[in-house]
């Protein structure tokens, strides 16, 4: 409900407006009525309304000198003036002051929902930037106010589900992605740190809940059954963290770091996992075989017997698939092993290119043999006399590269099926793009996509948004729906009734 205060000197025009917005617009609760802009203002700090309605000539304070004190205070509030004829200049003056809408005297109970009928729209709007905004917050570990919770969050408890395609977040590229909300017409609340994510925040009653036979726990399980395997079909592996226990919004940040620890914990490249947070993962023993592996690939790189370490790295890949070693353990020790090589060669790279390299190896990567293909990449890369890839014209191979992405759109690519498409490593590829676009494989896609996307608009503005999806390579609507707005910063709907 959409909180409204009215305010009228005369209180059969103040009656009227509360009677027609109660009988014509049942979204809407009239929270406060007054007579002069000082009591408004007091209303207005008491209630915090969405609306505010007043009547420009008005004792004490008029409504022009009301409404530029709340734009000034209240910037979310939406204003409006109700004026006569005679009174236009004053409603001009109100309109340079922060008026958003007017009405005319005299005013018919269909004037009035009409008006709402706008406003809505706008509050729409702004109630789900609100939440977006909170709901990030909540997820970083930051804590809004009750009466921000309150406002732009249903009463009640939810349920929460995290679900990971492919590996974690990358953490050392300055442009890690792009951050995913749910979109306004979805009733499950959505937040992804990037495009690869989603954490899924479900209201009690969307599960048709029952105390007596327990149906929201069966529904959330029966859920996130659902969402696992329509995820496993869009990607190589999908993890997903259900937190399967009833909460108060105001413990999403506790659930969140709950959830995103347990991600960490259990993500194993190239197995898809569906696990509940309260359910005690299973821990895996120290193997010998890992650490004899590592022994041996330390000694070899002290001691510069560098012909040894490719198959050595092979033998300690084959360990950790084998384990099913989660994505974090394998990526500490691959540090380790750099960090080695890095001490003992004189013509390793760059530090800062090497974890900007392991960091794009390990998002990319969806099985542990490309990831091994890769990290020997690295190495070679390294240690020259292991014998890295030497190709002449690199920019000229890689505008080809780009053509070859512009043109196929429509088609399922990863960085991996493009790097075996044109006969490169990962690695060599990964760096092409931050040296010639200054950006990533996924972020260059994503926006080339949505560009294409917004041309087929252009042409034809009647298109359905599900037909323009497929054709830029998205076979999910909403997730379709949901990178557009994150990049152009509306709807794919908004952005077709603009052309």
């Amino acid at each position: 409900m959409y909180k409204v205060i009215v305010v009228d000197d005369e209180p059969a025009a103040l009656n009227h407006v509360c009677m027609a917005l109660q009988k014509k617009c049942p979204t809407v609760e009239v929270v406060g009525r007054a007579d002069n802009g000082i009591e408004a203002l007091r209303q207005i700090e008491a209630y915090r309304p969405d609306v505010l309605i007043t009547d420009i000539q008005m004792p004490e304070m008029d409504g022009t000198k009301l409404v530029s004190q709340v734009k000034e205070k209240y910037p979310d509030i939406l204003s409006v003036i109700v004026s006569g004829y005679s009174e236009f200049e004053y409603a001009k003056k109100a309109l340079t002051a922060g008026v958003c809408d007017y009405l005319l005297k005299p005013l018919t109970p269909m004037d009035v929902q009409n008006m709402m009928t706008r406003l809505e729209k706008r509050l729409d709007a702004l109630y789900h930037q609100k939440r977006n905004q909170i709901l990030k917050a909540l997820c970083k570990g930051e804590q809004p106010s009750n009466s921000q919770l309150r406002r732009y969050f249903p009463s009640g408890q939810y349920y929460s589900v995290i679900i990971r395609r492919n590996g974690l977040p990358k953490r050392f590229s300055v442009r890690t992605g792009i951050e995913i909300f749910s979109m306004e017409e979805e009733k499950v609340y959505i937040y992804g740190r990037d495009e690869m994510e989603a954490l899924h925040l479900l209201p009690e009653e969307l599960l048709s809940c029952t105390i007596e036979n327990s149906l929201c726990s069966k529904n959330f399980n029966v859920l996130v059954e659902r969402l696992f395997d329509k995820s496993k079909e869009q990607c190589s592996y999908v993890t997903a963290i259900a937190f399967a226990e009833p909460f108060e919004l105001a413990k999403l940040s506790e659930v969140a770091k709950k959830l995103y620890r347990r991600l960490d914990e259990t993500i194993v490249i190239g197995e898809n996992q569906l696990q509940y947070e309260d359910i005690p993962s299973s821990d895996r023993q120290n193997n010998i075989s890992e650490k004899e592996a590592l022994e041996k690939i330390e000694y070899v790189i002290r001691y510069k017997e560098l012909g040894q370490i490719l198959p050595e790295l092979q033998r300690i890949f084959a360990i950790w698939k084998q384990n099913k070693y989660s994505q974090l353990h394998v990526e500490a020790r691959v540090k380790y092993i750099f960090q080695l090589i890095i001490n003992t060669q004189v013509s390793a790279q760059d530090v800062a290119e090497i974890e900007y390299l392991i960091d794009d190896t390990f998002y990319y990567a969806t099985t542990m043999e490309e990831l091994q293909e890769s990290i020997i990449s690295i190495v070679k890369l390294c240690v020259p006399s292991l014998g890295y890839e030497n190709l002449n014209n690199k920019e000229k191979l890689f505008r080809s590269i780009l053509s070859y992405l512009n043109g196929h759109l429509e088609q399922a690519m990863t960085l991996n099926s493009i790097c075996q498409d044109f006969g490169l490593s990962q690695t060599t590829l990964s760096r092409m793009f931050r040296r010639y676009e200054n950006t990533s494989f996924n972020n260059y896609l994503t926006e080339v996509r949505i560009r294409k996307a917004q041309e087929f608009m252009k042409k034809d503005s009647s298109a359905y948004i599900k037909d323009i999806a497929e054709r830029v390579g998205y076979n999910d609507q909403f997730y379709f729906s949901r990178i557009f707005r994150s990049v152009t910063g509306m709807s794919p709907r908004e952005y077709m009734d603009t052309i």
